[in-house]
């Protein structure tokens, strides 16, 4: 900045001689005025004062003007996540950062199937965690409450291709030694097929004499299978694998099996086999259970594939 020449007053000439020390450039117009001190902008500073051209100090007050300490209340602070350590609350749950730490609930899908609707979205739970605190997967309940994971697209969830009454369907019957019976519909897309494995057949021929034989549809010789799909029996009684398209299996729960064989007199036997409330579940998760009620009548069992 250049200084522009003034013409003092001869007062003032000697006062500036006098001090020594003068100032590279000086606003004449300044002297003799009160020029305040920059506050440093903390409170433990203290501030300084000019007056002609001379610096004092300023007491010390402890606070910086403009500033103020919060007062306390006891208001609840809520956390807003900030504090809170990353997580993966994983699938049907959701979670709030509190005071620091994370609360996590069912959203989206139920804990329990039961009661819920047939499709109804569920947290798969692992075996080891009865609580289900850390859910695996969603999953669909089943129609009898089940929380399952979803299957294949080609097979209708919670509507089975087996639908009560469906075995007055079944025209078409057959069946081989020992003793094996099974019957379907005209186009073979559903059927039923019973096997007995406790040599019936070879026993009432033996002995020429009838055979009768009630036993549990759950028995471990007694094997009861419905299915849907195509082709559903066509390897049934058959010595030679021709390929098939079974889509859907059902296994029985309960019921009551019924078989009697006679023999004809001729080396041979018919059996007439009963289904007796068989209730039978879909082994592929989704629908009820159907209770069917069926009779293999005068099949012969007496002869063996190929």
């Amino acid at each position: 900045m250049t200084c522009l020449p003034h013409r003092l007053a001869p007062s003032l000439a000697l006062l500036l001689t006098t001090a020594l020390v003068l100032p590279a450039c000086v606003d004449p117009k300044s002297i003799g005025q009160e020029t305040d001190g920059e506050d440093s902008g903390t409170g433990d500073t203290d501030a300084t004062e000019t007056t002609n051209g001379m610096t004092t100090q300023a007491p010390t007050t402890g606070e910086t003007e403009g500033s103020s300490t919060a007062p306390t209340t006891n208001d609840t602070v809520v956390d807003t996540g900030v504090d809170c350590p990353p997580i993966d609350p994983g699938p049907c749950m959701e979670c709030e950062c509190t005071f620091g730490g994370w609360d996590c609930y069912f959203a989206g899908c139920v804990e329990s199937c039961e009661g819920a609707m047939c499709g109804e979205a569920c947290a798969l739970c692992p075996d080891d965690d009865p609580e289900c605190e850390f859910p695996l997967d969603v999953g669909s309940c089943t129609a009898d409450g089940m929380c399952v994971g979803t299957p294949p697209p080609k097979l209708g969830f919670c509507e089975g291709a087996l639908v009560p009454g469906f075995e007055g369907d079944l025209t078409e019957v057959s069946g081989c030694a020992d003793v094996v019976v099974y019957a379907h519909d005209a186009a073979d897309e559903r059927g039923l097929v019973v096997s007995v494995d406790q040599g019936l057949a070879a026993d009432a021929i033996a002995q020429d004499m009838p055979t009768h034989i009630e036993l549990p549809a759950t028995d471990p010789t007694v094997s009861i299978q419905g299915r849907a799909g195509f082709d559903v029996t066509v390897n049934e009684c058959n010595d030679v694998i021709v390929p098939d398209d079974i889509k859907e299996t059902w296994s029985p729960t309960a019921g009551t099996v019924i078989v009697d064989v006679t023999p004809d007199g001729m080396g041979g036997a018919t059996a007439t086999v009963q289904l007796v409330d068989v209730s039978l579940h879909r082994d592929q998760p989704g629908p009820a259970q159907i209770v069917v009620n069926f009779i293999f009548t005068d099949v012969p069992v007496a002869w063996l594939p190929g």
